[in-house]
């Protein structure tokens, strides 16, 4: 399995969801696989899921709210997306609605996860693959990692990319949010 998934990062990136469970105090083993078999770290990304309550860009640690596992010994290649209060379809009978993510209704939205953070990030891969055809999957993994909002939380170490680019990370967040816009430039 491992050698598997070490040959697809020659042509791909893998994505992984971390848990959501957030009585976690690490990542659980299959998202942070990189730290066991380093042959993975190459094109590995781990996604939690952070509710970005005061929008993107904020730098008050109050308005964001880790809602899975945090990324823990993955932090140096984990990323966050904010996978809460996203509807999907539903099948309405007789008044009652059933959603396609089981238990996902919460109030007037939806909270769901990881589940749907990680695909934000896998469609971000795929632009910037398209915007970026001679990159490799590690360096875009490195774009997505290096361009990463993390001005809202205490940096507890850095990585230096190829390119010279320190960017800081944390236990609990990682890289930070997700940043499609600063990854594209």
């Amino acid at each position: 399995y491992v050698s598997a998934l070490n040959d697809f990062q020659t042509h791909g990136v893998i994505v992984y969801a971390n848990s959501n469970n957030q009585s976690l105090s690490n990542a659980m083993i299959q998202a942070g696989f990189p730290t066991i078999f380093p042959e993975l770290a190459e094109a590995w990304i781990t996604v939690g899921n952070t509710d970005t309550r005061g929008g993107l860009q904020s730098t008050s640690s109050s308005d964001y709210a880790l809602l899975s596992a945090p990324c823990g010994d993955a932090k140096e290649f984990c990323i966050q997306a904010d996978g809460t209060e996203i509807g999907g379809a539903a099948l309405m009978d007789s008044g009652t609605a059933f959603y396609y993510y089981a238990n996902a209704q919460s109030g007037a939205g939806f909270r769901v996860g990881t589940s749907f953070a990680a695909p934000q990030v896998s469609g971000a891969i795929a632009l910037l693959a398209e915007a970026f055809p001679n990159h490799t999957p590690e360096q875009l993994v490195d774009r997505i990692l290096a361009s990463g909002y993390n001005g809202f939380y205490t940096h507890e170490g850095a990585t230096t990319f190829v390119n010279g680019v320190e960017h800081g990370y944390s236990y609990d967040f990682g890289h930070g949010m997700l940043d499609l816009g600063a990854a594209l430039s």
